[in-house]
């Protein structure tokens, strides 16, 4: 079978579509040895091979525009490469780097093929054409290289990121809402260490250029007269950045990051105190995690929130210390003890103070009050200070220890909002509160550091060295397997609210136990209430429904919400795609259904979303509640297409879905009734609405 000239070179269409040339754009910066560092344009390039995929672009098309933007990539490197040899200084700095002394190597070893291999070692990726310029690589022989090491990249990276989409639709049905889960925590997760790396890449430049600014504050003609004549002052401002002194530059930074933090952590008490919107979230975002739990994963949030359990730390702190006492570093011995000290008791009198009430749905029995996490304050306080008593005794180098030690934090914090024992404002609180007292420890340790010599650690061997260590292993093991048996009395599940009885729709609406708006996880009003249905149970409603046409949507996982940002991007059709969660009466929405428009695109289409109330009437009916609209496309260019725009007009939807039900002769008797006066509102993603109030009142069959 012969090949045509179409079908190999990229179709017209696509370099109408945005995805191709933002995934080259990827591949052109990944290329470029500045960008290279910190953007992972690889990672782009396999997703655009999971769309592949799944469909929605082409694959030769896609290979095309990752191969010219590698090209071009490699070009720009390649000149910069040029002009970094005209500055011997700045070209020295850069030698200094470990992945450009490995990209030297690489292309003194394998020459032009160096440019192949590159592409697939990250950040050496940039630096490897970096070196062939430096080296004097012949022009010619250069641009022939940069073009063919482009092909294998394109294919290999396009044809891995298509090898992952086929796996993840193999196990798209075992994906439910533990994968979504688990897919957030690690996407969380993922942001925390790329912030980390970020600050540490970062911290030398700015402390240069801080410096630099520092430098020339000093040396300007009205400073310097300033400082004869307020010899003090300048003499106390000089001391605050005396590098070789505690009480100099390392004390400024200290204080400087605790007072921020402490004005933090009084503005998060002070949303508590007036009831900020932040605070809102905590009881619906409460109910939403508790959708999410699975026997699984409690059981793996109980095994990490034992972290903070008393026995362990208790355990951990006997540990530390004799190895500290052995070690003779009194230093981090009084900063253990005052972060750890400080915590506890800030936490104790802040619960006794605040005195929240803990969530009705927590996993575990607990007594104390919620706000703020005491978990979470001694994650960052005390397990914190450990990773830095393991930095301090270079058993772990800085980016390792600062690593650990927020990955930690997050676990644990994470933890205890899964397992709903405190709130998410408790949490965050509980993490300021633990920042405060760390940064306490540390400077306590760096205090007893600089005003006294530290003794010499003695030598090892020997009876009490034994003994020590013999000890610490018993605390540290004792410590593991109270985490791997962790359990606890745990609260008795939720009694089921018992059913109310009612004799008229209008009456609970008199009465005001009928809202009649829907609410965003943040308390946001949103679209109203506009049809209420009478039903036998949720199999009465699906299947009147189903009659009309509207299929019931899927539950929020990772298979589904991947299958439904495809369906999205590629404007194609799934007629059962999640719908985001609305909340009424602090609950999320139990169903949501959807009927797809003659378009046959997810885009667009009709929707429902449904609570089952406590109100049943005299004939044994379940009362429904329902908020209606219809989804008339996305907007990629205000919020990238993550968000449904709705039409204005949901009164419509609501006579489009009457009309829809009553069409199955599935419904007895239609009446309306009015919830509230006529009046406007925006969705959330920002659109208008208006309604005129009226609810259509459906009783099936």
């Amino acid at each position: 079978m012969g090949f045509s000239l179409d079908q190999i070179l990229p179709s017209l269409e696509s370099f109408g579509l945005w995805s191709y040339w933002i995934i080259g754009l990827a591949a052109l910066l990944e290329a470029v040895f500045v960008t290279g560092i910190f953007l992972p344009g690889t990672l782009v390039v396999d997703a655009g091979g999971v769309l592949v995929q799944q469909g929605a672009l082409d694959f030769l098309d896609l290979v095309w525009f990752v191969v010219v933007g590698s090209v071009l990539g490699g070009e720009i490197s390649y000149w910069l490469g040029v002009l970094l040899r005209r500055g011997v200084e700045k070209r020295k700095k850069l030698e200094d780097s470990a992945s450009y002394r490995r990209a030297v190597r690489l292309f003194e070893r394998y020459g032009g093929f160096a440019l192949v291999l590159g592409r697939f070692f990250g950040p050496v990726s940039g630096l490897v054409p970096l070196a062939a310029s430096a080296a004097g690589m012949p022009r010619r022989r250069f641009v022939l290289w940069n073009i063919v090491s482009g092909v294998p990249y394109a294919l290999a990276h396009v044809g891995f990121g298509y090898v992952i989409g086929h796996v993840a639709s193999s196990f798209g049905p075992y994906a439910t809402r533990l994968g979504l889960f688990a897919v957030a925590v690690l996407a969380a997760l993922g942001v925390l260490w790329w912030l980390i790396l970020r600050i540490l890449r970062l911290m030398p430049f700015l402390v240069s250029v801080l410096t630099s600014i520092g430098g020339a504050i000093r040396d300007n003609p009205d400073v310097r007269r300033w400082t004869l004549s307020h010899p003090k002052t300048a003499a106390f401002l000089a001391h605050r950045f005396d590098r070789t002194r505690f009480s100099g530059l390392t004390a400024t930074l200290l204080g400087c990051a605790a007072f921020y933090i402490l004005c933090v952590w009084c503005g998060s008490v002070f949303d508590f105190l007036t009831a900020d919107p932040i605070v809102l979230v905590d009881t619906r975002l409460a109910s939403l995690i508790h959708a999410f739990w699975s026997p699984e994963l409690l059981t793996l949030a109980g095994h990490v929130t034992a972290l903070g359990d008393r026995r362990v730390i208790a355990l951990l702190c006997v540990a530390s210390g004799v190895l500290l006492l052995e070690r003779r570093r009194p230093d981090l011995l009084l900063g253990l003890g005052v972060a750890l000290a400080g915590d506890i008791v800030s936490v104790a009198l802040l619960k006794r103070i605040f005195h929240r009430p803990r969530s009705d749905l927590g996993y575990f029995t607990e007594v104390s009050g919620s706000f703020p996490s005491g978990h979470a304050g001694l994650s960052v306080a005390f397990y914190g200070f450990l990773f830095f008593i393991l930095w301090r005794v270079k058993l772990l180098r800085a980016p390792v220890a600062l690593g650990g030690a927020v990955t930690l934090a997050f676990f644990v914090g994470l933890s205890r909002v899964y397992l709903i024992e405190h709130y998410l404002s408790d949490v965050l609180n509980g993490w300021l509160v633990g920042a405060i007292w760390l940064l306490a420890g540390v400077a306590a340790a760096e205090w007893w550091r600089d005003s006294r010599s530290v003794p010499e650690r003695p030598g090892t061997g020997g009876p009490w060295h034994i003994a020590v260590v013999g000890l610490a292993a018993v605390c540290l093991a004792a410590a593991a397997w109270q985490v791997a048996t962790y359990d606890k009395a745990r609260n008795v599940p939720v009694p089921v609210r018992a059913d109310e009885t009612f004799d008229r729709v209008e009456t609970l609406v008199a009465s005001g136990r009928l809202p009649g708006g829907t609410e965003s996880v943040a308390g946001t009003p949103l679209e109203p209430v506009n049809v209420l249905l009478l039903a036998r149970d949720e199999a009465a409603v699906e299947a009147a429904l189903d009659k009309a046409g509207w299929r019931r949507a899927a539950e929020p996982g990772f298979g589904t919400l991947a299958r439904a940002a495809i369906a999205a991007w590629g404007n194609k059709a799934d007629a059962t795609a999640p719908v985001t969660p609305y909340f009424w009466h602090d609950l999320p929405n139990d169903l949501a259904f959807q009927q797809q428009t003659p378009d046959a695109t997810l885009r667009k289409r009709h929707h429902i979303r449904l609570w089952r109330t406590d109100f049943v009437d005299a004939a044994g009916l379940r009362l429904f509640v329902g908020a209606a609209s219809f989804d008339d496309g996305l907007d990629w260019g205000i919020d990238w297409g993550l968000l449904h725009h709705i039409d204005p007009n949901v009164d419509a939807e609501r006579d489009g879905v009457v009309a829809d039900i009553e069409a199955t002769g599935e419904v007895a008797s239609t009446t309306r009734i009015r919830l509230s006066e006529p009046r406007l509102g925006q969705s959330v993603a920002g659109d208008p609405w208006f309604s005129d109030g009226i609810a259509a009142v459906l009783t099936l069959r």
